[in-house]
Parts: C-alpha cells; sequence; structure tokens
C-alpha cells in the first residue's frame, strides 16, 4: 500500500532568516524594522514505500498511527512526532533492533533505512539542483541533524498514514497534514521536481513556511476531512 503511485512527500528546508533588499539592492523596512525572508535551501523529497514493505510491518506502522491520534496530537501534531512514537512502540515490543535468533528484520534497518534508501535531498548546484542522499546531506552540512530529525518524523507520519488509513480517506488526510506542516504531495519523480524549481534558491516571509497558508487544522481529537471524521484505527 502507498500514499499514491505518483504521490511522493517533498520538504522545503529553509536557511537562516536574512534582510529582504529591493531592486537596488537596499534593505527593505516596515514600520522601522527590516523584512525578514526566510531561503530555501534544501527540498527533502521522498518516495512511498513499497507493498510489500507495508505488509510486513503493518502492525507497528498502525500502532503508531493509533497511539498519534489516542494521545491527542493528530494531524498538526503527528508529523513532529511520528518517528520517535515508532521507535518508541517498536523499542517497547523489542522489535526496533535486528534479532539473529529469529532471523527477524527490526524496524529500525526494514523500515527506517528503506525510508532513508527513498529520501533525496535536493541541493543548489550552479544554476540548478543535485541530488544527494539525506544522510550525505546531514555529513556534508546541506542540512543540520536537526533539518534531519524533522524530515525523518513527517515522513514516518506520512508512511504510517498511508498504511493505515481507507484508501478513501488517504489522500484527503495525508494532503491536509502536508500543509499544515509547510511540505507538500507531489506527482513529480526527484528529477521531475528538480527540473520544475528554479534555478535560484526561492524565499518566504519570515514565519511561512508554506507557499500557500494551510488551512485550517482539524481538532486532534476529531480531526475532520471533507465533513466527515478521519477513522482512527484500534
Amino acid at each position: 500500500m502507498r500514499i499514491d503511485r505518483r504521490l511522493n512527500l517533498i520538504v522545503p528546508i529553509y536557511g537562516e532568516e536574512v534582510p529582504r533588499r529591493d531592486a537596488s539592492g537596499a534593505i527593505v523596512m516596515a514600520d522601522g524594522e527590516p523584512v525578514m525572508d526566510q531561503p530555501v535551501i534544501a527540498h527533502v523529497h521522498s518516495i512511498p514505500l513499497s507493498t510489500d514493505v507495508v505488509d510486513r510491518y503493518f502492525m507497528i506502522l498502525g500502532q503508531t498511527y493509533t497511539t498519534i491520534f489516542t494521545q491527542g496530537l493528530g494531524i498538526v501534531g503527528g508529523p513532529p512526532f511520528a518517528m520517535r512514537i515508532l521507535k518508541m512502540l517498536a523499542t517497547q515490543q523489542k522489535i526496533w533492533e535486528d534479532d539473529p535468533q529469529s532471523g527477524l528484520v527490526g524496524v529500525k534497518h526494514g523500515v527506517i533505512d528503506e525510508m532513508i534508501r527513498l529520501t533525496t535531498v535536493a541541493v543548489p548546484e550552479g544554476n540548478g539542483w543535485m541530488g544527494v542522499p539525506l544522510d550525505i546531506a546531514v555529513g556534508r552540512n546541506f542540512i543540520t541533524a536537526e533539518d534531519k530529525a524533522e524530515v525523518e518524523n513527517a515522513i514516518v507520519f506520512f508512511i504510517v498514514g498511508s498504511a493505515t488509513l481507507p484508501l478513501a480517506q488517504r489522500k484527503a488526510v495525508l494532503i491536509a497534514a502536508a500543509n499544515a506542516s509547510g511540505a507538500q504531495i507531489s506527482p513529480l519523480s526527484f528529477t521531475e521536481f528538480t527540473d520544475s524549481l528554479k534555478t535560484s534558491t526561492g524565499i518566504v516571509s519570515s514565519g511561512e513556511k508554506s507557499p500557500a497558508p494551510a488551512p485550517a487544522a482539524p481538532g486532534p481529537a476529531n480531526a475532520m476531512v471533507d465533513g466527515k471524521p478521519v477513522s482512527v484505527p484500534v
């Protein structure tokens, strides 16, 4: 099961705030203060897990999604903590690490390593963008370890949501969660996505991390999509 074979998760990574400048190079001011922008320094592109991987780990993925909602995190609070919740539950069940005796491949290697393998970071190169693996992007200081942790949590939320939600609700819920967290769902492959980017790094006004305003997020305890309650698995 996938989010959709054509839909991938894309998470922008933002750099430090910088003053906005006009065409002459002068700093733009508003109410006596400089207007601040945040440049997009990278884009993380992640492909959904395959059906085979989801089938092997469906129970722990479903438990993670359930816990996100029963603990009141919901669509807004879930993405920042999904990886932590998955690790917590898998550790409690002693399935986070591999078990050499039984031959069980733990969640760490079976799910997280596969997730990282399917994730590529687009970073500026010359007049375009180049792709580097997630771990290498951190090692080469393209993004920070904090950025990596934030991205991993967001991707895990989409993994557990796509593995748990009924097909009729899946797309709407995951798009709502992406909008609320400043990410996006895209049908484009990594190459198609980077080809669509402008050659210069984009900027957004300080505090605006989404190209469009996020829709009003449903309450965590009674999440709604299209006027209907989101089913929470048990």
